[in-house]
Order: C-alpha cells, then structure tokens, then sequence
C-alpha cells in the first residue's frame, strides 16, 4: 500500500529511484547522497545525477558545508504549485475551447457509457472534484474506501455530503466515516450511483446487472430528474440512517427531496431555519435571503417546502416543479438564530 502510495509521483515527473530517494528523506530526516541511498538501495555510481534531478525538479534542498546534506521538500510545498499550475492550466484549456468550439453544447439526452473499474472509479474522484454544492452517494465498499478522502476534502471545502453503503460495509467501518456526512445503510446488495450537484449522474450497471463491466454517465437534465428520483425511491428511503445531520448546521444542496429530509429532520427538534435560495419564478431568476417554515411531502406526487420573506410566503418546489411558486436552484440551509 506504502509503495503504491508513493508510486503516483511518476505522475509528477519522478523516475522510481528518485522516488525512493524523496520517500527515504521524507521518512528518515536530511542525509547525505552516501547515506541516503544505503537506505534507499539505490546504485551508487548514479547518486549524485539522481540528487542534482531531484533538485531541479524542487524535491529536495541541499545545504553546502562539512557534509553535503539533502533534505526532502515538504509534500505540501513541493506539489502545491503543480496543483495551480493544473487548475490554471485546466481553466486556460476551458476557455480555450469555448471561444474556438465550433458546435454547440449538446442538448440531446446523450448517455454516455464509462469502461472499465478504474475508469468509473476515475469518473467518480472527478465528480467529487467538481462539486460545488452537494454529492449524494451510494458506494459498495471498496468504492468507498477508493474515494474516502476525497469525500474529505469535499467535507472541507463546505459541500453537503448523503451518502448510503451496503451490507458489504462492516459496522466497524462505518465508525470511519468522515465526521459532516449525513450517512444511511441498508442490507441490500450495492447499487452504486453517484448525483453531483443536480448536474451530473453515474449509475455503475455492474454492481447491478451481472457481467456488466461500465457505468451509464449523463448530464441530461430531464434523465437527471428521473434518476434522482429513483435514488430517492430505491435506494434512499429503503435505507435507515445511522449519521444523521448534524448539529452544526450548514447546508448548501440542490435536491429537493433532500432539502425537505433535512428541513423536516431539524423542524421536528424545533430548531429555526434561515435559506440563501436561488430559483426561478415567473420565468425570472431571484435570490431570496428567507425563513424556511414547513414542508409538504406526498411521495409520488410532491416534495415541497415552503418559505417566508416576512412579507410574504412562498412554496418552493424541485428543478422541474410546475405547481410551486418557485423552482429551485440551489439553496444554503443554516441555523436561524432567535
């Protein structure tokens, strides 16, 4: 595990032997070239090539004095201006391709197909990556353990968190889950699927058709409602909670049926709620700073909730409501203080 670990740094332009070298520095303090490959087991006649890369490449600083000593550059420095330089560089590409992109974006409710276990894994660590406001998650347990910290680092960055495991996840395990997410587990055989921001869906057809070896992958935003909703329905309420939402509460979702879990979660402890709501109504886009007040809930026919300006009261209702005041967009849910 260790060494696979480590092996991701090919990634940033590490031969195997500089590998073991950075590994050794970071692990055993600052060293001399001599010492430092008795350690790593590195070929002595190349030890001082491999340094002077090192070096260049920003991995290690040397101090020049009775003994000539090398010392690691910390992980977090010596990568962070390869992760700007990545964003910059993925931002410039974006942009690039929109000014010179010469078909329109495609509205057609185009599925698209994603091979392969490490290929659904991938597209399931960007997913994560690109959420801006809530993942909701059904995960067998290796996928778990796969993307486990990268649900952490979306926990850091204030992004909402549902997530449902299987009867192939201990109760041991599920003690490891990331303190924020909201948790359920239901006794079943995994079925994956994974909604990002009401924008995106993956549904993994091998953990739920035999010999399927790929995952259905679509944007498409009527699909994306029937799918969320089968989620809601098959996987979600089935499932009973062991992690509920917290005490601190901040919120940012797009997902009715979602909200109105939360709203009715803290509603029922008599905790005030206040909402930063995005939506739409009467065909125009407003941003409303409320009170959430109550929620109306019929499966199969509605998920509601409904909120107050203090002049006036208003129903909201999903991306697709037609008979609701206003169609969401997104909203953040915090604590309103008496």
């Amino acid at each position: 595990m260790d060494d696979d670990l480590f092996s991701e740094l090919t990634k940033f332009g590490l031969s195997n032997y500089e590998i073991k070298i950075y590994k050794t520095l970071l692990l055993k303090g600052p060293n001399t070239p001599t010492g430092t490959v008795k350690i790593a087991g590195i070929p002595q006649p190349r030890i001082y090539d491999l340094f002077s890369s090192l070096e260049k490449k920003g991995f290690v600083d040397t101090v020049t004095g009775k003994k000539h000593l090398y010392r690691a550059v910390p992980v977090s420095q010596v990568l962070r201006h390869e992760v700007l330089w990545l964003d910059n560089y993925v931002n410039e590409l974006e942009s690039y391709v929109e000014k010179y992109r010469e078909t329109e974006d495609l509205k057609e409710p185009y599925i698209w197909f994603v091979k392969g276990n490490k290929n659904v894994n991938d597209r399931i660590i960007s997913m994560i990556y690109s959420a801006r406001n809530e993942i909701i998650m059904a995960l067998s347990h290796e996928s778990y353990i796969n993307v486990k910290k990268f649900i952490n680092q979306a926990l850091k960055k204030g992004i909402t968190v549902a997530l449902v495991l299987f009867k192939d996840t201990n109760d041991n395990e599920l003690k490891t889950v990331p303190s924020g997410v909201i948790l359920k587990k239901r006794c079943e055989k995994p079925l994956e699927m994974v909604l990002v921001d009401r924008s995106s869906v993956l549904s993994n057809l091998k953990s739920g058709i035999e010999n399927m070896d790929y995952s259905i992958y679509l944007e498409e935003d009527q699909l994306l409602h029937v799918l969320s909703y089968y989620f809601f329905y098959d996987i979600w309420l089935p499932s009973e909670y062991v992690i509920y939402p917290e005490n601190v509460i901040h919120y940012k979702l797009n997902n009715i049926w979602l909200i109105c879990d939360i709203i009715d979660y803290y509603l029922a402890k008599k905790i005030r709620l206040k909402g930063e709501l995005n939506g739409i109504m009467n065909n125009k886009s407003i941003s409303m700073k409320c009170e959430i007040i109550k929620t109306d809930r019929i499966n199969g026919v509605r998920q509601t909730f409904f909120v107050t300006d203090g002049k006036n009261t208003y129903s909201v209702g999903g991306k697709s409501a037609f008979r609701e005041d206003i169609k969401l967009v997104d909203i953040t849910v915090s604590r309103l203080l008496n």
